[in-house]
């Protein structure tokens, strides 16, 4: 019903414009006419989402998140290591000094990855070297 309307609209366009503007101008209404059908699909496949209800999936990731006894200051540095361990700027700028505050004896300052900060296993073991100190 909608190509019907969209082309009584546009045969007298079609035919009154000059001829190399008739391209455009069937594009164009084709374009419409394709818009308004992907828009009326995917309404139509959103509602069949929400009326299935949520997946497996979506129920498991539901349930990510933190425990309410976990301290906030907990989550901001497992947050901070994750950073560390993506990016060797951050590492070095924010997160060795840190670590370095924790003694007074030097650290060993674990590899970097190129381009990215130490592996996990490096900092676990500079943990382990600061946890032993007196």
């Amino acid at each position: 019903m909608l190509a019907g309307v969209v082309l009584l609209a546009t045969v007298p366009v079609y035919v009154y414009v000059e001829p190399w503007w008739r391209p455009l101008v069937a594009r164009s209404a084709s374009a419409f006419v394709l818009g308004v059908a992907l828009m009326q699909l995917r309404r139509a496949l959103a509602d069949r989402l929400v009326d299935s209800g949520d997946s497996a999936l979506d129920a498991a990731r539901g349930h990510r998140g933190p425990e309410p006894s976990v301290p906030h200051h907990f989550l901001d540095l497992a947050s901070d290591v994750r950073a560390a361990l993506r990016s060797r700027r951050y590492f070095e700028r924010a997160l060795w000094p840190r670590l370095q505050a924790l003694t007074s004896w030097p650290l060993v300052r674990p590899r970097v990855r190129r381009g990215r900060g130490p592996s996990l296993a490096s900092l676990r073991d500079v943990i382990t070297a600061i946890e032993k100190q007196p």
